[in-house]
C-alpha cells in the first residue's frame, strides 16, 4: 500500500464514478481497476459492491474511506512542515473562520499581523461553522476560528476568545431605552436568525433552550450584515454578537438590551484536526491572535 493507492481509492471511494477519476488522475480506467484490486486483495475485503455497471461502497469500505483520508491528510502534513522555513520569513498559512469572527475580528487582526510579517501569505476562509467543520476534517483549512459548536470527536477545539450575544432592533422599536427585557417579551416579536449550520444560531438555540425562552421564528438569513439591515427596517428583532453592532450602535441606526437574569456570553473557538501538526507559522499566528485581541 502507497500514497497513490491510497489517494486513488478516496477519490474513487467519494465520486464513485470510475471514469471520472480515471480523467481527473490522467490514468487508464483499467489501473485504476487493478489498484483497487490490490487494495482488496491486500485488505482481505470487498471495499466496493457492483451492481449493474454502478459502484456502491461497502461497509469495510467506508471504514477504510475515513482512514485514508486521515492518512492522506497525515502525509500531506508532513510534506508541507518538511517545507517549513525555520526562520519564519516566509510562509502560507490558511485559517479558517465562521462569519462573526470572519468579518468583524479576523480583518483588523490579519492587518497587524501583515505590517511585521509581511512575507507570510494567509488566506481567510469565511463560512458558517457546519462548513468550516467540514473543511477542517478534509484538510482544507490549517486551523479555525468559531463561536458555534463542534461535536466531532476528531477535532480538538480550544476556548479562545470571549464574547457576548445581544438582542438587537431598530430606533424606533419598543425595547428602545430598556437595558434588561424580561425574557417573556421576547415570543412577542418576530425573531430573525442567521441560517442552519451557523455557530451563532446553534449557540442561540441552546441558549434560548436552556432558559425556556420562547421565540417566533421570521425567517433565517444568510450572513449577519443582512440580518442588520433587516432588522434596520423594523422587520423584527435578533440576536447576534455585540461585536457586529458597535457602528450601527454608535450611528444610532440599531439598539440593543440583554435578557433578564440570562447569561449571553460565549467562547469563541480555535480548533483544529487532532492529527494536524501545527508547525511555526501556524502557532505564530495563533499566538499572535490570542496577545492581540
Amino acid at each position: 500500500m502507497n500514497e497513490r493507492k491510497l489517494n486513488i481509492f478516496y477519490n474513487v471511494a467519494t465520486k464513485l464514478n470510475m471514469t471520472e477519476v480515471a480523467r481527473e488522475l490522467y490514468i487508464s480506467q483499467p489501473a485504476i481497476s487493478q489498484c483497487i484490486h490490490e487494495l482488496e486483495e491486500e485488505l482481505g475485503v470487498k471495499l466496493f459492491d457492483r451492481i449493474s455497471k454502478k459502484l456502491y461502497l461497502t461497509h469495510e469500505g467506508e471504514v477504510f474511506l475515513n482512514y485514508s483520508r486521515r492518512i492522506l491528510n497525515l502525509y500531506e502534513d508532513a510534506l508541507k512542515t518538511m517545507k517549513d522555513s525555520v526562520e519564519l520569513r516566509a510562509g502560507k498559512l490558511v485559517v479558517g473562520a465562521s462569519t462573526t469572527i470572519g468579518i468583524y475580528i479576523l480583518p483588523e487582526l490579519l492587518g497587524k499581523f501583515k505590517k511585521i510579517y509581511k512575507d507570510i501569505d494567509v488566506s481567510i476562509i469565511i463560512e458558517n461553522t457546519e462548513n468550516i467543520e467540514d473543511l477542517v476534517l478534509k484538510n482544507r483549512i490549517d486551523f479555525a476560528f468559531i463561536e458555534g459548536i463542534i461535536e466531532d470527536s476528531e477535532i480538538l477545539q480550544e476556548n479562545f476568545w470571549d464574547d457576548e450575544l445581544v438582542i438587537i432592533y431598530s430606533k424606533d422599536h419598543r425595547f428602545n431605552g430598556i437595558d434588561y427585557i424580561d425574557k417573556e417579551e421576547i415570543a412577542k416579536e418576530k425573531m430573525i436568525m442567521r441560517e442552519s449550520g451557523s455557530g451563532t444560531r446553534s449557540v442561540v438555540e441552546s441558549i434560548f433552550d436552556k432558559n425556556d425562552i420562547k421565540y417566533n421564528l421570521q425567517f433565517g438569513l444568510g450572513n449577519t450584515e443582512a440580518i442588520k439591515r433587516a432588522v434596520e427596517a423594523d422587520l423584527g428583532i435578533s440576536c447576534i454578537s455585540k461585536k457586529c453592532i458597535e457602528n450601527e450602535v454608535s450611528s444610532g441606526k440599531l439598539s440593543y438590551s440583554r435578557i433578564r437574569d440570562v447569561s449571553m456570553a460565549r467562547d469563541l473557538k480555535l480548533i483544529c484536526h487532532k492529527d494536524k501538526c501545527l508547525n511555526k507559522i501556524m502557532n505564530l499566528f495563533i499566538e499572535f491572535s490570542k496577545n492581540s485581541n
